[in-house]
């Protein structure tokens, strides 16, 4: 049934798409496929065949036509009529993928040419895949802000992800670092733990960011820990973006002197 439905859409689809060019028409070329992000604008520029009066019909599926030769028409902004000289649009990829992290949406363009004598091209299609913007946040629902001198850790702090991950191996890297901004800290091996850092790979929407093992305060006043996310990646070559407020504060109370057990009266001494 399920496989009935999606073929009966499949040609509703395909014969809604149709009907706003010219037919019969040329078999349609489909070119390679690109990805961008979700609500990211993009123009599209046809390069080759041009001849100044041909008009041009422009079909956009998952975005809305919003400059260029023309905008969409009203009601639908994903259409530009038959404009003289439209050899190019620009478009605004503006399908909702936010509940999906890193998971992506389809869509497409098409256009056609009409010639002064009425010819029709063929129609050509480019296909596109839509992915979130690449961020990091950390998650620190229920952490602790405050611990104790020697106290030990042992947990992770989660980051969320969005954006592009890969098919057969880690897409994304979160890039960390550890600060002392008061103080100083060990780890419990006695390790400063001022201005470590490290890399964390991942292929999900989530990864985990290490701690200390547990921190130590040699001093007498309050010390504070910062854990930050520095950078992070996605599996495009273009780089990602951390939230402002993906930063960790811990802080550590020294431990306090207990001081020294004094007697009343005086204790007795030997002579």
């Amino acid at each position: 049934m399920k496989a009935l439905a999606a073929l009966v859409f499949a040609f509703a689809f395909s014969t809604l798409i149709n009907a706003q060019f010219v037919s019969p028409a040329p078999a349609t070329i489909i070119q390679a496929a690109e990805e961008v992000r979700a609500n990211s604008v993009v123009t599209y520029s046809l390069t080759t065949g041009i001849n100044p009066g041909d008009s041009y019909r422009w079909v956009v599926v998952g975005g809305v036509i919003t400059g260029g030769a023309g905008t969409g028409v009203a009601p639908d902004s994903s259409i530009l009529i038959w404009t003289v000289d439209a050899t190019s649009i620009e478009v605004t990829w503006n399908t909702d993928i936010t509940g999906t992290p890193i998971g992506s949406a389809p869509g497409e363009i098409y256009v056609q040419k009409q010639t002064g004598g009425s010819c029709a091209s063929q129609l050509q299609r480019l296909d596109i895949t839509m992915w979130n913007p690449a961020t990091a946040n950390l998650d620190l629902t229920g952490l602790i802000t405050e611990m104790c001198s020697g106290d030990a850790l042992g947990f992770p702090v989660p980051a969320d992800l969005t954006g592009a991950p890969n098919a057969t191996a880690d897409g994304f890297d979160v890039s960390w670092a550890y600060a002392v901004t008061t103080g100083s800290l060990t780890n419990l091996g006695l390790v400063d733990v001022d201005g470590l850092s490290g890399t964390e790979p991942s292929n999900t929407d989530q990864v985990d960011i290490p701690l200390p093992n547990g921190l130590i305060n040699p001093g007498t006043s309050d010390a504070i820990f910062e854990l930050t996310l520095t950078s992070m990646l996605d599996d495009f070559d273009e780089g990602g973006s951390v939230a402002a407020s993906a930063t960790y504060v811990i802080t550590v109370h020294p431990t306090p002197e207990t001081g020294e057990i004094s007697s009343v009266p005086v204790p007795l001494s030997r002579r």
